[in-house]
């Protein structure tokens, strides 16, 4: 059972409606060079539909500064290499959504985003309004696995008060199993992620779903190092992924049993804590 708000998954379809699961990994040697984490899967597949003129432009958060992010709509394989890495902000779309899907120059737009971001999105398609009905013009929706991101404020002091690490020192944040990594002016410092969830935001607390079941693509870490884990929602993007790499942009295999399990497991365990979480507010 999937509702669309608030947000309600079935335990016994954690990762919602799906047609296949991949592991896959890059074959772009400009995106390996780039690649943060993971198998730089989705850079590559949306600069596939970048050079061959599927679609006009790219809407993805980039790391500005610190842990500070910003709306980038990227229109060529550069532009989209410039946001490789993690972001752990919420990035506001909805404010430039309008301008973005306004423009006489864009036809058709991927959006690169999170699962609440992936929810926002898909329910504009499907309940447009009149006056303003753009939706259209989005021709997929991308979202990548979240676990939730943390309250700027909270965890930039939470950084400097145990690490004496300031926001503007901090070079790249990613996850590695249940680590957070942080890289930062004076060296890299491993952070269990445990430690960390109190500093998330509230409303992270209270959703459960952590791959993004309404977006037509969810991607993220694989249980296989170096891969990156495709769970596709639709037959056409199970298309455009087989042309991407017939074009030599990616390699495609279809995930182990081990690999769905992992993400399965954790899907579950953010629903778990949040319905644990609802409990003690409501």
């Amino acid at each position: 059972m999937i509702a669309y708000q608030p947000i309600v998954l079935d335990p016994d379809k954690p990762l919602g409606n799906y047609i296949v699961v991949y592991d896959a990994r890059t074959r772009d040697q400009r995106v390996r060079e780039r690649k943060k984490t993971g198998g730089g899967a989705v850079t590559s597949f949306v600069i596939y539909l970048i050079e061959k003129n599927i679609v006009d432009a790219v809407v993805v958060a980039r790391r500005k500064k610190g842990l500070v992010g910003e709306i980038v709509v990227a229109r060529s394989a550069e532009e989209i290499l410039s946001t490789v890495g993690n972001r752990w902000s919420v990035v506001p779309y909805t404010l430039k959504l309008r301008e973005i899907l306004s423009s006489s120059n864009i036809r058709r737009v991927v959006f690169v985003g999170l699962p609440c971001q992936a929810q926002f999105l898909k329910q504009m398609k499907m309940f447009p309004l009149m006056e303003s009905d753009f939706s259209s013009k989005i021709y997929l929706i991308i979202s990548l696995f979240c676990m939730g991101t943390y309250a700027i404020e909270g965890f930039i002091d939470y950084m400097k008060r145990t690490y004496s690490i300031k926001a503007e020192d901090i070079v790249d944040i990613h996850v590695a199993g249940d680590k957070l990594v942080v890289k930062h002016s004076s060296g890299v410092l491993e952070i269990p992620i445990s430690e960390t969830l109190y500093y998330l935001q509230h409303g992270c607390l209270t959703c459960p779903d952590y791959t993004g079941v309404f977006s037509d693509l969810s991607a993220g870490m694989s249980s296989k190092p170096g891969y990156t884990l495709l769970i596709v929602r639709n037959k056409l993007v199970d298309k455009l992924l087989h042309e991407a790499e017939t074009h030599g942009y990616l390699e495609l295999e279809e995930a182990s049993t081990e690999s769905i399990e992992y993400v399965i497991n954790k899907s579950r365990e953010k629903m778990r804590k949040a319905y644990e979480y609802l409990s003690h507010i409501l």
